[in-house]
């Protein structure tokens, strides 16, 4: 099979390429033999959590489910019809989505199955979920009422090599996963990544959400033979929809990792390669910053908005703060239910400017805050923000106070989601800081290098998650995670508010059309297809109206009265993407 491959690679290559192909022909068999050997060795080894011929079974009818788009429609935002605790799993990826289905179905438990879903996606979706990004978690306890994050974003390189021609992050996702499987989870870590590993090693038909990511880096992308190795047919296009990805590079990694764990990523063979691949390609690694990495877990960010007790991940993941501001903003005094529908987008619109003027004072471009985020969520701050608000009459941004930078954001983010049956719940955003990162792959491992943050616009500022707890009971009523770089705060309000202050179903609230002020400039974005009644009545309160793409991505989950009571759950996917929501039947 391999040498059918390079032949094809061969007859479609210029010359100047050909030899490439077949000196990594040498390298491919070598390492295949060894490979080959643990892959026996993990076989032979009995385990009740994993049936992998179920699991390539239901990945290879990803793409018959996705070409019905009324059937994934139904799949991914429905009520739970169990009685029983709610488990469920959503994720921008469907693949991801029915691994972490098998895991929780296995008996595994909500971090099990995000160890699971995130190696998964290092396979399926390596355009925004290398095993070279980091990210951040947010966990919700049930039976503690502990609320926490872990925070293991990629971090800028403490020195550049002199041969570093596209600065890379060091990798901090191997690392924060492990870390959450430690504290939370029960299943053999092997186990849990076995089945990225024979995804990667045997193919795996390419998403629609892989595809589509494809499209658009392909012309910078492939400019590095490493990755239109892996990404390209033999006739030079991307991948599409249904073709086979297969990554043995990427598959030997997978099986150092399910053998020796994390620590040989940070600190032996594996390590040793990324940092030799880095430098080939241009890339910023080194052993000390290798060695040094660390996952944070952190107190979450909280504060009280009507009924409700709101929670995120502390700076540098700061996108749900600006969310948090706009909904408490519009829910203060009762505004936003005393309003008509017209005043009510006119009133998001206005919240929205203020906060994210607030966000280009107050958040530098590495994440941090220029003041504590205490202050930034307190009641006092955000009525000084509103003090100069008029129902019926747009505030121009140069006469509301202090003058905000203009920080370009990330949009490239993926999100997954898992509850399970203990009343554990989690949600976990992966970035590379970039679309495929430095659109550079490190030779010997097939892993996509991040882009190193603090560079403008690249950085992990924008990544969004949120746990909503009842304020009296202390009872879950949701957990969400938001993508899409400056419009993830956006999508993030604009859900909880649809769900909280309208009364709408989750399905309802994610799917219909959103708008965004993002402070500057001063427009008024609406997503195609809204109410020609919104776009008039703002205008005439004179703001500036635009119609607009797709505004952010969300995965959430909405419990009416708590994980407990698994019958009145929902969950849901966003439509905008590609992705996968799934409840379990007890």
């Amino acid at each position: 099979m391999i040498n059918r491959t390079i032949i094809k690679a061969k007859q479609s290559t210029p010359k100047c390429e050909d030899r490439y192909m077949f000196a990594r022909l040498s390298s491919y068999c070598t390492r295949a033999l060894v490979a080959l050997a643990l892959v026996f060795t993990g076989a032979c080894q009995k385990t009740k959590l994993f049936d992998q011929a179920s699991i390539i079974s239901d990945v290879t009818n990803v793409v018959a489910h996705e070409n019905d788009k009324e059937r994934m429609h139904n799949r991914v935002n429905v009520q739970s019809i169990q009685s029983n605790p709610f488990q469920g799993i959503a994720s921008d990826e469907p693949h991801a989505a029915l691994v972490g289905r098998d895991v929780l179905e296995a008996g595994g438990s909500a971090a099990d199955a995000v160890v699971a879903m995130y190696f998964t996606l290092a396979v399926t979706l390596p355009s925004t979920a290398s095993l070279g990004g980091g990210g951040v978690c947010i966990i919700h306890e049930s039976k503690s009422g502990r609320t926490e994050t872990l925070e293991f974003t990629a971090t800028a390189p403490t020195i550049l090599p002199p041969t570093t021609t596209r600065p890379s992050a060091t990798p901090g996702a191997v690392r924060g996963i492990s870390e959450l499987h430690r504290r939370y989870g029960r299943a053999n870590w092997g186990n849990l990544i076995k089945p990225a590993e024979q995804l990667a090693r045997f193919g795996v038909p390419v998403s629609r959400a892989l595809a589509s990511d494809l499209k658009l880096a392909a012309g910078a992308l492939f400019m590095d033979p490493n990755a239109r190795f892996i990404f390209a047919r033999t006739d030079g296009t991307p991948l599409n929809e249904g073709d086979n990805l297969k990554q043995f590079d990427l598959a030997w990694v997978l099986t150092r990792l399910r053998r020796y764990g994390a620590g040989d990523f940070y600190a032996g063979q594996v390590s040793a390669a990324l940092i030799r691949g880095a430098e080939r390609s241009g890339g910023s690694l080194s052993h000390m910053d290798l060695r040094n990495t660390q996952a944070l877990w952190q107190e979450a960010v909280g504060t009280n908005i009507g009924d409700f007790t709101v929670f995120t991940s502390p700076p540098p993941t700061a996108g749900a703060i600006t969310a948090m501001q706009i909904w408490s903003m519009i829910a203060a005094d009762n505004r936003y239910l005393e309003s008509s529908e017209i005043e009510r987008r006119h009133l998001f619109a206005e919240a929205s400017m203020r906060a994210f003027q607030d966000r280009g004072i107050t958040l530098f471009s590495d994440g941090e805050t220029a003041v504590p985020v205490t202050k930034l969520l307190d009641q006092k701050h955000l009525g000084q923000l509103m003090s100069n608000y008029k129902p019926n009459g747009h505030t121009a941004l140069h006469s509301s106070t202090g003058q905000p930078r203009t920080n370009f954001e990330n949009p490239s983010a993926t999100s997954f989601l898992v509850a399970d049956k203990d009343g554990l719940a989690i949600a976990c955003l992966i970035s590379l800081h970039n679309l495929f990162g430095i659109g550079r792959i490190a030779e010997e491992t097939g892993i996509v290098l991040a882009t190193a943050p603090k560079q403008q616009g690249m950085g992990p500022q924008s990544l969004a998650p949120m746990v909503v707890l009842d304020r009296a009971s202390g009872d879950l009523k949701m957990i969400a995670a938001a993508t899409g770089g400056a419009a993830a705060p956006t999508a993030l309000a604009w859900t909880a508010i649809n769900v909280f202050l309208e009364n709408m179903t989750l399905s309802d609230a994610i799917d219909g059309p959103r708008m965004h002020h993002g402070g500057r400039p001063d427009h008024v974005l609406f997503e195609p297809g809204s109410p020609s009644k919104w776009l008039i009545g703002l205008e005439r309160r004179g703001h500036s109206v635009l119609t607009a793409g797709e505004i952010g991505q969300i995965n959430a989950f909405h419990c009416e009265v708590g994980l407990a009571a698994g019958n009145k759950c929902f969950y849901s996917s966003d439509p905008r993407g590609h992705g996968l929501a799934i409840g379990l039947n007890p």
